[in-house]
């Protein structure tokens, strides 16, 4: 539950920091 926890605040962090770009840019 904790990794869970840790990846759905890096993917907020990276939806807030780049709002504007697709996700897929990321892979």
């Amino acid at each position: 539950m904790k990794l869970r926890k840790i990846l759905k605040s890096i993917f907020d962090t990276y939806c807030k920091t780049f709002k504007d770009v697709p996700p897929a840019g990321m892979f």
